[in-house]
């Protein structure tokens, strides 16, 4: 296929579907468009329209049920690492944990967002089929991803575009209507920070639950090495934890509850699973810094396509952290330097430094 016909075809997606699509860095990434994209978006390019009635049936969600057998057999072969189910009582040393009552109603599996094979590894943990709500499309459109998410069944949503995500909304209701589940990454991006159990959860997943009246099930992975090394003790820890009912919370307490819930089943196999010396973390490196950029670096390449504006710019925003760097950003750019404030200066330019490095979510 010659280059000007790609950017002849390229223009032709973006006039059909110019409602939802800004540019075609939103299927693209900045990356070139291989064979497989061009006949993934001519498949599956109806996906993309706001109108649910012309992106989900009945007919569809029933076939994605019967996939979802041949998935759950054959998609542990294609982990990266292999996945271990953990049970509760054995991570908390108590006997009070049964067997969790899954809702006989459409129900919402909460997922946390961090390495690669973070979305086959949950669609495996689920009892049941669960449309995936989609918003990585260079990694739907452009990788053969794309063509396994479809099987499973997904809601696409174009995260740039503010009629898309809330087209996304009525999607849900329809899956609901016909009777599946809907799975989430309330965190939105990954977790690139290396301090922040998870990251703030965005108000969509409260809403779904409140609007659909459906129960939330927190489906919590911990990987220790997430850049895809084989060894014997670098496996997907998985834990299934009870439904919450967010219909009976505030907004605000009830993405800090489930946040709660679902960081503590994180620290929990953290603590059991990923124990390691600070000498041992940082051998090889001037400081832990420079440690986790090298790591990131290696988990970016895991990605099949790795959408950097999205990534870097669509997390829930933690305004107090980014009101404290507005301050001390104000501080350290003082013009009049005088005997009375350079020691606040120059403290405040090597907090912003600090600050900067350490700021990987929006690096990365």
């Amino acid at each position: 296929m010659k280059m000007f016909d790609k950017y002849e075809m390229i223009d032709k997606i973006l006039k059909e579907y110019e409602d939802e699509l800004v540019n075609e860095s939103d299927l693209l990434a900045g990356q070139d468009a291989t064979t497989l994209f061009f006949i993934l978006v001519k498949l599956f390019g109806y996906l993309l329209n706001d109108d649910p009635d012309k992106t989900i049936s009945k007919n569809g969600v029933k076939i994605r049920k019967i996939m979802n057998y041949v998935i759950k057999k054959i998609g542990p072969s294609f982990l990266m690492v292999p996945q271990v189910f953990e049970d509760r009582n054995d991570l908390t040393d108590s006997n009070k944990y049964t067997k969790i009552e899954v809702p006989t109603s459409p129900t919402i599996w909460a997922s946390n967002h961090a390495f690669k094979d973070d979305t086959l590894a949950s669609i495996l943990a689920i009892e049941r089929n669960a449309y995936i709500i989609f918003g990585s499309l260079p990694q739907f459109y452009n990788t053969i991803d794309g063509l396994t998410a479809w099987l499973n069944g997904v809601i696409m949503t174009n995260r740039k575009v503010k009629n898309s995500k809330a087209a996304s909304l009525e999607k849900v209701k329809k899956v609901v209507e016909y009777g599946a589940d809907i799975m989430m990454f309330p965190e939105g991006v990954w977790n690139k920070t290396s301090e922040k159990l998870l990251l703030n959860f965005w108000p969509g997943i409260y809403r779904i639950a409140v609007e659909n009246n459906m129960k939330v099930i927190p489906v919590v992975h911990y990987l220790k090495d997430c850049s895809e090394t084989k060894t014997p003790d670098n496996v997907i820890h998985t834990v299934v934890d009870d439904p919450i009912d967010l219909t009976k919370m505030s907004e605000k307490n009830g993405l800090e509850y489930l946040r709660e819930v679902m960081g503590t089943w994180y620290y929990l196999m953290l603590e059991k699973y990923g124990k390691t010396t600070r000498e041992e973390e940082i051998l090889g490196y001037s400081n832990s810094v420079k440690k986790w950029e090298h790591e990131l670096n290696k988990r970016v390449k895991t990605a099949g396509r790795y959408d950097y504006q999205i990534e870097t710019t669509a997390d829930y925003i933690d305004f107090n952290q980014l009101n404290l760097f507005n301050t001390w950003n104000d501080i350290a750019n003082i013009k009049n330097i005088n005997a009375n404030n350079i020691h606040q200066v120059l403290n405040a330019k090597t907090k912003v430094k600090q600050m900067q490095e350490s700021n990987f979510q929006n690096r990365f």
